[in-house]
């Protein structure tokens, strides 16, 4: 479809992005609550001050200085129990800066301590990842679905990545999944759109699409890539008057977007209204749709 490769582009933001700053936070914030000290001793409150100046740098996404004041704590006090979660962090800083090696070694000194550990292993996760190990981010994530098979961002990762491979039925199940434990997950409903649309089946992909843009609000980036897949479904399988409301309301929404003005342009081109089909299609090019877009719905006669 038409769509899919735009849709895929959105494996990099969500795992970037939705593990990015605020999940960083979260775990280095976990950091200090982990940490003993015997002795309320000036190396010990200064052990406490670097680890939660890393959380500060991380949640700003310096990882440079977050990396420098976690080596520092390290060294200041080697054995402590909380280390744990300083290695986590280091690895997620050091990964962060595209020191994919030194990230792997901080890991695995942390899970070496920590097997089990959820935080660490979603933090190796997200920087296999950004390393395009493919391979061993799947075997992490299903790590992690071993301690908590209803985790929501590993299945919803494992699914994406998943997709990406051609595992169809991989993917679905871990949609499904998603679906069910956290209902309000779009990328749960617009997984198993994609799945069902790939595999060629297109009503029940429109359904998938239609459930996805039920859990989205207008202003939601995503809903316009549902709304898109949706009319262009309803499209293929002959629903055109649904499809031409889905595109109205859509437009409505996204006025700008040349992309909605195609497929208009399309499902009229389909119910015969020529001349109206021809206005979409200028529309589309006017807000930057490129040629071998347009041409896939609109091609020139040859």
């Amino acid at each position: 479809m038409i769509f899919y490769t735009i849709f895929m582009k959105r494996i990099v933001v969500i795992s970037t992005i939705f593990f990015g700053a605020a999940c960083a936070m979260a775990q280095a914030a976990s950091t200090t609550q982990n940490i003993t000290g015997a002795n309320d001793t000036p190396n010990y409150r200064r052990y406490l001050e670097l680890a939660d100046s890393a959380k500060y740098y991380i949640g700003k996404e310096n990882w440079s200085e977050a990396a420098r004041c976690t080596r520092e704590a390290l060294r200041i006090d080697p054995g402590n129990v909380g280390n744990v979660m300083l290695f986590n962090n280091l690895g997620l800083a050091t990964g962060m800066e595209g020191k994919i090696g030194e990230a792997m070694q901080c890991f695995e000194i942390a899970l070496s301590r920590a097997p089990k550990s959820i935080p660490v292993l979603t933090s190796k996760a997200k920087i296999q990842i950004k390393a395009s190990d493919t391979e061993g981010a799947m075997e992490t994530l299903d790590s992690i679905l071993e301690l908590d098979s209803i985790s929501e961002w590993p299945l919803q990762t494992r699914g994406l990545l998943r997709m990406r491979e051609a595992d169809y039925k991989g993917a679905f199940s871990d949609f499904k999944k998603l679906t069910t434990y956290h209902p309000d997950n779009i990328w749960g409903h617009g997984g198993l759109a994609k799945c069902m649309e790939m595999q060629g089946y297109l009503s029940e992909a429109a359904g998938y699409y239609a459930d996805a843009i039920s859990k989205t609000k207008p202003e939601d980036e995503d809903r316009v890539e549902f709304q898109l897949g949706l009319i262009e479904n309803l499209g293929h399988v002959g629903k055109l008057t649904d499809a031409l409301s889905v595109a109205k309301e859509a437009i409505e929404e996204h006025p700008h977007d040349g992309r909605l003005y195609l497929l208009r342009g399309w499902i009229k081109k389909l119910l015969l209204i020529y001349r109206e089909a021809e206005a979409d299609k200028k529309l589309a090019i006017d807000y930057g749709v490129d040629y071998q877009t347009v041409e896939r719905f609109f091609p020139e006669n040859r």
